[in-house]
């Protein structure tokens, strides 16, 4: 009787595992927040049909609980990041077209503002029909890989220091940079992040990322921030055309060399290209940032 029991127990067990093995995984549920494609490279019509497609592969994922967020079929630049829930993840696309061939680059972005980070996947297509022709599992695929964070994260605000009276000697750290700034003619905005990187956004939608330096110089530190990656005819809207599609190809990397004349503001000069008529020449010119937040 005792060896009966002991069956119907292990048999009961096993039973009870193969059940719990053939259930689905617990998946977690995630709000997300659809802000569309930022691109000035494509007409209107192929723009909505774009983020038209975004969205519906977006909608059909499950466990994804999509709130479309779209103002227009296409941004001009990235959605402002004041404008993010802290309750929701969001998510937009940059898609912008290769200066030196006929590729597509998109870069998908997935904003966690909860955590004050943001992750993003770059992605290079043979042509603009290739991203419309993707299958929706590779963006399932993507997406998941930014919300689990496989991908390397930034993070993209921080509040104002306090002001101090000895701005520049009291610098210890590219930390007490970090916010969004702005001031240059042609530049919408300036990103500084923890651990010294950052991107820059132009007024045309172009995306430049950056690193940020401190540097001794006598009793104060200097803040050098440098064009990080290959040039893009689009840093250079000063230049005509033609010559910053040039001058793209061997341009020296845009260079900054600040001071912080107070917690909010930054002083220097900016190492760049310059028209030169209908060519280009190096130079340098005067430039201040102040910090929006």
């Amino acid at each position: 009787m005792t060896d009966k029991k002991d069956f119907f127990k292990k048999s009961t067990a096993i039973s009870i595992i193969l059940i719990l093995f053939s259930l689905p995984m617990f998946s977690q549920s995630y709000n997300i927040d659809y802000y569309g494609i930022v691109s000035t490279e494509i007409d209107a019509n192929m723009s909505k049909m774009t983020s038209d497609l975004y969205y519906t592969q977006l909608s059909e994922i499950n466990n994804f609980s999509i709130s479309d967020k779209r103002t227009s079929p296409s941004l001009a630049e990235r959605p402002d990041a004041d404008s993010f829930s802290s309750s929701s993840l969001s998510f937009f696309t940059l898609i912008n077209k290769d200066t030196n061939s006929d590729k597509w680059i998109t870069t998908y972005f997935v904003v966690d503002k909860a955590r004050n980070e943001e992750h993003s996947k770059k992605k290079i297509y043979d042509s603009f029909y290739k991203i419309l022709m993707e299958p929706k599992d590779v963006l399932k695929n993507t997406i998941k890989q930014l919300i689990e964070n496989d991908i390397s994260a930034t993070t993209i605000t921080a509040s104002a220091q306090e002001q101090t009276s000895s701005a520049n000697s009291a610098i210890t750290s590219t930390e007490e940079l970090s916010g969004t700034w702005s001031g240059e003619e042609n530049i919408n905005k300036i990103v500084i992040m923890r651990g010294g990187r950052g991107f820059v956004i132009f007024n045309n939608g172009a995306s430049m990322n950056i690193t940020v330096e401190l540097s001794d110089s006598g009793n104060s530190k200097t803040v050098l921030v440098k064009q990080k990656g290959n040039s893009n005819a689009s840093f250079y809207p000063d230049l005509k055309r033609t010559a910053a599609l040039t001058a793209a190809v061997s341009a020296a990397p845009i260079k900054w060399t600040l001071n912080l004349t107070d917690s909010n503001t930054l002083k220097g000069i900016k190492d760049t290209l310059l028209p030169d008529g209908d060519n280009y020449k190096e130079g340098s010119v005067n430039v201040i940032w102040t910090r929006l937040n």
